[in-house]
């Protein structure tokens, strides 16, 4: 088999939460283009109608805070190939201004939404014996961050349950992954930026330079999910340009 052969996800059913935008709506580009059929889910109805209708697929509306409306999405949804969570809530503030709705929204949507996911989606992977489950973490995760202390918080958890998936669901045929990418440019970091909270002193520390893009995210992803990375699971890849170095 040729790396061309191993990226092709023809056949593939692939489902992407926080599908609208960001990260969520390059990776469905590039999942769409190697061939996947897809279900797209997000709680922004309208973006998530334009791009469904440019690739041709499935989309779904929910809210990844809801229990119920989760395990309607993966009841619906079906029997995905592919799950890739990638919904998610960042709210920028310095800690001590944080309050505690606040901070059960991010912990709701970042860790309990995206864990509640895996494990619905997964439970119908274990019972076929194949499938492939990438969460989106996050750099700060391994680093910390400057007005995302929760946030980041949450985003370790997400890593430390796809590590415990990974095991228990290996011998089922399944892979579990997580990447967390660092600072990249989309809708999220740019409102944070425009806030005086995008926490941009640290570019100094990212190696390359310069921030990433959901493109560059996007290729990485789609790496993951593809016969390419069938010997990976269990891991935290870190897509940061570097900043975790420094």
């Amino acid at each position: 088999m040729t790396l061309a052969n191993d990226l092709d996800l023809t056949g593939r059913r692939i489902l992407v939460t926080g599908a609208a935008n960001g990260f969520g709506a390059a990776m469905a580009e590039s999942f769409r283009a190697a061939g996947a059929t897809l279900v797209l889910a997000d709680i922004e109805a309208e973006p998530l109608a334009a791009i469904s209708g440019r690739l041709g697929a499935e989309h779904h509306v929910y809210d990844q805070a809801d229990p119920a409306a989760i395990d309607r999405l993966a009841a619906v949804a079906g029997a995905v190939d592919t799950l890739v969570a990638n919904a998610g809530v960042l709210v920028a503030k310095p800690l001590l201004e944080t309050s505690l709705a606040e901070m059960r929204r991010i912990v709701d949507v970042d860790f309990l939404g995206t864990v509640r996911l895996i494990q619905q989606v997964g439970r119908g992977m274990v019972e076929r014996r194949r499938g492939t489950i990438l969460a989106i973490g996050s750099q700060t995760a391994f680093s910390g961050g400057e007005n995302r202390a929760v946030y980041a918080a949450a985003k370790a958890g997400v890593s430390q349950v796809v590590r415990g998936a990974a095991v228990e669901w290996g011998p089922h045929g399944v892979r579990v992954l997580c990447l967390a990418p660092g600072r990249c440019i989309t809708r999220m970091t740019e409102v944070t930026a425009q806030a005086g909270l995008s926490g941009d002193r640290g570019l100094a520390r990212v190696a390359l330079g310069r921030w990433g893009s959901a493109e560059e995210i996007a290729k990485l992803a789609h790496f993951l999910i593809s016969d390419a990375a069938g010997y990976v699971t269990g891991e935290t890849v870190i897509a940061d340009g570097g900043y975790v170095l420094g």
